[in-house]
């Protein structure tokens, strides 16, 4: 019988376990806390792990309970799942006596290791299945090494799983000891210090000899907490992941990853170098457009004609709005806003220059923060400006009110719900035939610029314009 349940890790899998084998809740969850770690073992061992537990006795005889089902965790494509097996006699065998056992399923060799509980019952064990291609001379490497990862399968915390990060087939690993001695090399490793220039014959050194940068070795051993640093070696960039495991009282060994992240460390140099351009062209953008709203602000101030002075007005409220998006933008390493961002320094700008200081005018905001690039977050800026002005210079008309905006995640649109509690819209309004310049621009970069549409309409207590704006792809 070899029935696939292909279960995931979930509450309801472990109530399976529970129900299928002789475990307790605490055991059950022993062997969960030991399977986080099947997918990162597998990648640093290459070597193929299950766990395994009895199943519940069925009253077969004692011949055919020494081949009796087990059941087995292990790693599939739909992530860690079940199954039952056939039980091998090298499980059996190990679950009878206690001991780590050397064996062969499908002529393929295979090092068992148990799990004791903390009453010290054997509740089950761990199985390391060895490549084919392994030749004879490297199978007491191989034993070490899945001895080594055994053990850290079994006493790593919760908080240490997180930081293990799986090794690709280009990392290095050794393992050294408390005497700095390096008990196991793989291939990528000594390819990698041949690259770097130091001698290949690491097994039997010390690892002080390798001629690596390992200062923080004797503060990793005698803490037993993981450290990852980076050292440059010329003109590589390696990084050192130091995970100690604690192989009884009186012995500790020390996984040592070696991950070569030049590339890496060089694409983010460069991008830092990138962001900061970025930043810096926005800044001198924004000083520029302010420097072109104060001259206007001056023009404002040296004309004595009422229609000019509140054109000039309008036109330095858009300048400022365009400048908004771009230091706020200078200030931040994304290049990307909050409307909400936008939408209460624009309110903070135009309170400044068109509410009277008689006048109260409260704004607010709802629903959630979208994230819209700086390119779109110009246009959306002129747009909600625009619908500001108009509430303050014509739908208050210079009365206390309300202007709110609500933004919403309509899938693959944002929708922007701006609404006030003015006088309203005339009765024969119409978006398509009026003429006011804030209109003609709000309807032409929300149609073209922002891929979306619009709408206007009274509420009986006010405006309510509904802009549906297509999302960035």
């Amino acid at each position: 019988m070899d029935t696939y349940l292909g279960k995931r890790i979930n509450r309801g899998y472990w109530s399976d376990i529970l129900n299928r084998t002789p475990l307790g809740p605490l055991q059950t969850s022993l062997l969960e806390h030991i399977s986080k770690l099947i997918s990162f073992g597998e990648s640093l061992t290459r070597q193929r792990i299950q766990i395994f537990t009895p199943l519940l006795e069925t009253g077969q005889g004692e011949r055919s309970q020494q081949c009796a089902d087990m059941l087995c965790i292990e790693r599939s494509n739909q992530g860690i799942t079940t199954r039952q097996l056939k039980g091998n006699h090298t499980w059996h065998a190990m679950m009878k006596d206690g001991q780590p056992l050397i064996g062969l399923d499908d002529k393929q060799r295979q090092y068992v290791f148990p799990i004791v509980d903390n009453g010290g019952r054997i509740i089950g064990g761990i199985s390391f299945t060895l490549s084919p291609s392994i030749k004879a001379e490297q199978y007491e490497q191989e034993y070490l090494l899945s001895d080594t990862m055994q053990r850290l399968m079994l006493t790593a915390t919760d908080e240490q799983i997180l930081s293990y990060e799986p090794m690709s087939y280009f990392d290095g690993l050794i393992i050294f000891d408390d005497t700095y001695k390096i008990l196991y090399a793989n291939d990528a490793a000594m390819k990698l210090v041949d690259v770097l220039g130091f001698d290949r014959r690491l097994v039997g050194s010390s690892i002080f000899s390798s001629t690596l940068k390992m200062s923080a070795i004797q503060q990793v051993l005698l803490d037993r907490s993981i450290r990852i640093n980076e050292e440059i070696y010329q003109d590589m960039v390696i990084r050192q992941h130091m995970i100690p495991i604690a192989m009884g009282r009186n012995e500790t060994r020390c996984f040592l990853v070696l991950h070569d992240c030049t590339r890496e460390s060089k694409q983010q140099q460069e991008l830092l170098v990138k962001n900061s351009i970025i930043k810096e062209v926005h800044h001198r953008v924004k000083n520029n457009l302010q420097t072109v709203a104060g001259l206007l602000r001056m023009e404002a101030r040296r004309s004595s004609l009422p229609d000019v002075k509140q054109a000039l007005q309008e036109g330095i409220n858009r300048i400022e709005s365009m400048a908004l998006v771009h230091d706020i933008v200078s200030h931040y390493d994304e290049d990307y806003i909050g409307i909400r961002s936008i939408y209460d320094e624009l309110c903070r700008l135009l309170r400044m220059s068109m509410v009277r200081q008689d006048q109260e005018v409260t704004f607010t905001y709802s629903g959630e923060d979208m994230l819209i690039s700086s390119h779109m977050a110009s246009y959306v800026s002129l747009t909600i400006n625009e619908l500001i002005t108009n509430s303050l210079e014509h739908g208050l008309d210079g009365n206390r009110g309300n202007v709110h905006l609500a933004v919403t995640d309509a899938g693959s649109t944002i929708k922007l719900a701006f609404t006030d509690n003015g006088k309203g819209l005339p009765s024969d309004f119409s978006v398509s035939s009026n003429k006011r310049l804030g209109l003609t621009i709000i309807n032409n970069l929300v149609t073209h610029e922002l891929k979306g549409s619009l709408s206007i309409e009274n509420t009986g207590t006010g405006v309510l314009v509904t802009i549906y704006m297509k999302k960035e792809a």
